[in-house]
């Protein structure tokens, strides 16, 4: 029996520490410093500016990797200082697609596949790297990494622990991509790569007879990590922020035991978290992103996305080798080791957390049950072409196949009663673990099954509502809405009928619903919109045809009485084209709105209307008025007055023309006496009238000045030589006053009226300026109080004795 075991052990473990007899190193053709002709580039600018393969699988695929020598070269010409952003994560979660975005080369970087197929195969980086000056203004070259996704089919773990060694070793900053949300498997699986590439680490030492000084252990630290979560739509507990979530999610799936202790946080320098929105709304979009521009992507997801950029930018550093930045040169160099020590077998050697049940004992027996059980299990994936299958049906299924393969193993060890119950033991835990993962990706197959038939139908939806011609009476369209959907439903439960009791299947089918009520919005806006281009043409229309029949061909200033007359015939025949305009739209929610702005556009219509017609009363109004007031100039003119006159007169004549021009004026506007605009007009012609009248009293006074001009200036020369006698204003004034009345009663003037000549004396004192000049002399306190005193005794004696005549 120890003989027997011992085979087995020996067997097993040569199988699995075998190492490949094909050495990857034997692709690499160019050494490190080695430089391309000057004619291939002449300068770093010369770059392509395209996706170049830097590493890809063996011919066999997913054993070896291959360093491609012709590409890699190309970092011999960046000469400056690199820093290195890699992309990793599951297949088909969006690497390259958030690569662009970061690059910001949209649809013109690396290549996107809008089906399940992984698109990118080994490493690539983008050919011509992005420049930035770091705080101390050293030239930093970036270089970009895409690299194949994990966890894709027929692809073994240790060739994905590969591809994310060699690209974490590579960065400066590492990027791990998953989509809507990070479960406990993605958590495990990074653990699983990020425990590999520590040890791969250590022993790539072995390689360091590459570099040309001491072995640097710089270049095997680990970078800064954020976990980019896309399509994430949900909220965080509480608004936490991602990176406390994360945390929050490692510190909850933290297990310690004797065997391991799950603890990302310590193996990076940093880890950060950033989520990032659904980058586009439209299906097609989603389905292929290779086709979605600047414009098309979400508000919300450029804003996320640039913040990521921020956060890269901002913690971004050129990797360091003692001390140093390395350049192209030196980056290609650690490339080649890395890739070298990949494939010599130091990933294979690490053992596997989710293979922990192989330990030093691996019975072919229980390997060939293993095997024997999953084929069975195929038997039953095959007929459903390895798609989703019911989840009842596949538990049953498993333990039929598990029982017989029980039966096999009981068979094949025979007599042996602990290895027996070993191997039983061992049979239950691998096809549990085996059924575990066909059951999980079932699941998944479920969801990828009802999600797809989901979006399909919805697809169908909106094609068959392609062909609809807008508008539609809202009460025809939600009958054609309503028939869509319950076709389209019946069409989605027929298609996933076998999953129907699965929870995916109502939920996909409530999504479903939800999404065909979103597409069935954004018909209903259509509609909408169709139906406001009518209402819109509607008011056009309307409020045209109310200018036309409103219209005033000839100019004449019509009555109130026949303005409203024209507004409420022009209204009748908007509002009946209106009405007849907008017909497809009524009864529709916007057409209350839409008639309301249509009646508010008519209120306008009709404002203008009568403000075009006061313009025309008014200027016919004016027009009378300057006619009256050229006869009312004519007739008060100093020709016709004969200069001078007495004022009473030349009041009574004033307002004597001045009430013909206003009889003239109401007799001849008399249509239009209830506008206010005849009113304004009457007002102005009045102030008219009144500054011709101020005139007429000013020539008046002038042809009196003419009269007495000589008597004045002798009485004008004796105020001047006598005036010192007196000392204040008052005396003064009353002595000016004396000594032109003095002169004038001497003269033409002896007969004129006393208040006439007061009058004329006033104004004569008060405009020539000697005598003012005199007046103002004599101002002062003193002079004030004292003159206060002799107005008073003479308003007494006034009282007293009368008023001189």
């Amino acid at each position: 029996m120890s003989i027997f075991l011992l085979f087995f052990v020996a067997f097993s473990l040569g199988k699995e520490l075998k190492v490949p007899a094909q050495n990857a190193t034997d692709h690499v053709t160019s050494e490190p410093g080695s430089q391309p002709s000057s004619s291939v580039y002449d300068t770093f600018q010369s770059l392509p500016e395209e996706p170049i393969q830097l590493v890809r699988p063996d011919p066999d695929h997913h054993k070896l990797l291959e360093v491609v020598s012709e590409n890699v070269r190309h970092l011999h010409y960046i000469t400056s200082s690199v820093a290195v952003v890699a992309v990793v994560g599951k297949y088909h979660s969006g690497k390259s697609f958030l690569l662009n975005q970061l690059m910001g080369k949209g649809e013109r970087g690396f290549s996107i596949g809008p089906t399940v197929r992984p698109q990118t195969m080994g490493i690539w980086m983008w050919g011509k790297p992005l420049v930035m000056k770091n705080k101390d203004e050293e030239t930093v070259a970036i270089i970009y990494l895409d690299t194949e996704g994990f966890a894709a089919s027929n692809i073994s773990e240790v060739y994905d622990a590969k591809i994310f060694a060699v690209a974490t070793i590579l960065s400066s900053y590492l990027i791990y991509n998953s989509v809507k949300i990070i479960d406990q498997g993605d958590i495990d699986y990074l653990d699983l790569l990020a425990r590999r590439t520590r040890l791969f680490a250590l022993r790539s030492q072995i390689t360091k007879s590459k570099w040309f000084d001491e072995f640097n252990h710089d270049l095997l630290q680990f970078p800064p990590l954020v976990w980019v979560v896309q399509d994430f739509v949900q909220s965080t507990e509480g608004e936490e922020s991602p990176q406390r979530w994360l945390h929050k999610i490692m510190s909850t799936s933290s297990r310690e035991t004797e065997e391991h202790n799950i603890n990302l946080l310590s193996m990076f320098e940093s880890v950060d978290c950033h989520t990032l929105f659904l980058p586009a709304t439209k299906k097609s979009l989603l389905q292929d992103l290779s086709q979605a521009k600047e414009e098309d992507l979400t508000e919300e997801y450029k804003e996320e996305r640039d913040s990521l950029l921020k956060l890269i930018n901002l913690n971004l550093k050129p990797k360091i080798k003692n001390g140093k930045s390395i350049t192209g040169p030196e980056l290609a160099s650690l490339l080649e080791i890395l890739v070298a020590a990949a494939n010599k077998g130091s990933l294979a050697e690490v053992p596997s957390r989710w293979n922990a049940f192989l330990e030093q004992m691996h019975l072919n027996s229980v390997n060939d049950c293993i095997l024997f059980y999953e084929s069975e299990v195929n038997v039953l994936l095959r007929k459903h072409n390895y798609g989703a299958v019911n989840a009842t049906e596949l538990a049953s299924w498993h333990d039929r196949c598990l029982k017989k393969a029980q039966e096999l193993l009981d068979k094949l060890l025979l007599g042996l009663m602990n290895t027996t119950l070993k191997g039983q033991e061992r049979l239950l835990k691998a096809a549990g673990e085996k059924f575990e993962k066909i059951e999980d990706m079932n699941e998944k197959k479920i969801e990828l099954r009802c999600s797809e038939v989901q979006r399909q139908t919805e697809l169908k939806v909106e094609a068959s509502l392609d062909s609809l011609s807008f508008p539609i009476k809202g009460k025809d369209l939600q009958l054609i809405l309503d028939k869509k959907k319950e076709i389209h439903i019946e069409i989605y439960k027929e298609e996933v009928h076998s999953l129907s009791d699965h929870s995916s299947y109502q939920r996909h089918l409530n999504q479903l619903l939800v999404g065909i009520e979103r597409i069935f919005n954004g018909v209903k806006l259509k509609n909408s919109e169709a139906m406001e281009v009518i209402l819109k043409a509607a008011i056009v229309t309307a409020i045209n045809k109310f200018k036309e029949s409103s219209l005033n061909i000839n100019d004449i200033p019509r009555t109130s009485t026949g303005l409203q007359s024209v507004i409420g015939t022009s209204e009748a025949a908007a509002d009946q084209i209106f009405k007849e305009e907008s017909e497809m739209a009524s009864g529709e929610e916007v057409y209350a709105a839409y008639q309301g702005y249509y009646k508010s556009e008519l209120s306008k219509a009709v404002e203008h209307l009568r403000e075009e017609n006061e313009v025309l009363v008014g200027k016919t109004c004016r027009e009378k008025g300057a006619e009256l007031i050229g006869l009312f100039t004519e007739a008060t003119s100093p020709k016709r007055l004969s200069f001078p006159v007495n004022e009473s007169y030349l009041e009574q004549r004033l307002k004597e023309e001045k009430d013909n021009v206003f009889e003239s004026y109401n007799a001849a506007m008399a249509n239009f006496e209830d506008m206010q605009i005849f009113v304004t007009v009457k007002r102005e012609i009045s102030n008219k009238m009144e500054e011709i009248s101020a005139q007429r009293q000013d020539q008046n006074y002038q042809a009196y000045i003419k009269e007495v001009e000589i008597p004045l200036k002798t009485a004008k020369k004796l105020i001047k030589l006598s005036s010192d006698k007196y000392d204040t204003v008052f005396s003064l004034r009353q002595h000016m006053e004396q000594v032109c009345l003095l002169n004038l009663d001497e003269g033409k003037a002896s007969n004129w009226p006393r208040p006439l000549k007061l009058s004329i004396i006033n104004r004569y004192i008060n405009n020539e300026k000697d005598l003012r000049d005199l007046l103002v002399s004599k101002e002062g306190v003193w002079s004030s109080i004292k003159g206060f005193i002799q107005w008073l005794y003479s308003f007494i004696d006034v009282l007293i004795n009368g008023p001189e005549l």
